[in-house]
């Protein structure tokens, strides 16, 4: 029996537990005061949609647009290696061996399919102080608003031509998108290629155009139930009527622990627990001597325990 709550290593960040031991994450929802803002941006000014617009990207980056896609990026000095989400499968694969990690992360075959997850924010820190944080109404209003809230969502693996289970990155964006912006945003409007996974690009019409590009990942399997996947990753962030894009550069770093079906039927629980760790470093964009005085340090870490159960047909 997997122990959910206070098993050492990857589940060491699942808090709090549940009262009882039945896992029941699918009664309640709640939605953010953010997708409320986006709900009345129409009524702003063209600025103020912008800005909105922004914010609910900037929770939507955090939220393992990594994993997510993502969906999981170092600093500048990096900005080279993302060459590698322009090259063909043959030139990726040379980019791996040469230490750029592997073309894509790839997952057992039972993660294969799609996952109603249930995903919380469980700790926000800011280890070199606020002075360092480009943005801290960010931090305040993901302390204030998502901290210990849970969002639900749905997650999926798929099968490359490879015939490797990796994360359906246009999937899993499309979900994230719409829980934010609170309307189904079509798979369409975000162009990847799961053979050549380095780069996502999410062009909303009329709106922002956002880049993705991992610049390195890696992978481990400490455990035979266990996995540790991480992703450095860029994302350009260009809206109408800014003549300067925004960057920024972080990394997603997420520890699986997993079961089999069965055994997690049998307690009526989650066949995947995860923590994710989403660590925002500095750009150029943010100042030159802000970022060197950073020295390659995250200045805004966020930890999210999530719980994964089997989609059987039931909506979200």
């Amino acid at each position: 029996m997997i122990d959910m709550c206070h098993s050492s290593g990857p589940l060491s960040l699942l808090q709090p537990c549940p009262r009882t031991s039945a896992f029941r994450p699918f009664q309640t929802s709640r939605r953010s005061n953010s997708t409320q803002l986006c709900k009345a941006s129409s009524r702003k000014s063209p600025v103020a949609v912008i800005s909105n617009t922004e914010s609910a990207f900037e929770h939507l980056n955090r939220r393992q647009l990594l994993q997510l896609a993502g969906t999981s990026a170092l600093l500048l000095q990096y900005a080279s290696e993302t060459k590698a989400s322009l090259l063909p499968e043959a030139v990726d694969n040379a980019w791996s061996s040469v230490g750029g990690g592997p073309s894509d992360l790839t997952f057992p075959e039972q993660f294969l399919g799609t996952w109603k997850v249930q995903n919380t924010l469980v700790k926000v820190e800011t280890p070199l102080g606020p002075d360092y944080v480009p943005d801290m109404k960010v931090v305040e209003r993901a302390q204030k608003e998502d901290l210990q809230h849970p969002q639900k969502y749905l997650v999926s693996f798929m099968r490359n031509n490879r015939g490797q289970v990796v994360i359906d990155r246009r999937f899993n964006t499309s979900q994230l998108v719409s829980l934010y912006l609170d309307k189904p945003v079509p798979e369409d409007v975000i162009t990847w290629n799961p053979d050549n996974p380095n780069q996502l690009r999410l062009a909303l019409p009329g709106s922002m155009t956002i880049n993705t590009r991992v610049t390195r990942r890696s992978e481990e399997t400490p455990a035979p139930d266990k996995i540790n996947t991480s992703e450095y990753f860029q994302q350009i962030f260009e809206s109408p009527g800014r003549p300067q894009a925004k960057v920024k550069a972080s990394q997603c770093y997420t520890k699986y622990k997993f079961r089999s079906q069965e055994a997690a039927d049998r307690q009526a629980g989650p066949a995947i627990v995860a923590t994710q760790v989403i660590s925002d470093y500095l750009t150029a964009y943010d100042g030159e001597l802000l970022s060197i005085r950073a020295q390659n340090r995250p200045v805004v870490v966020y930890t999210y325990s999530m719980f994964f159960i089997r989609q059987r047909g039931l909506s979200v």
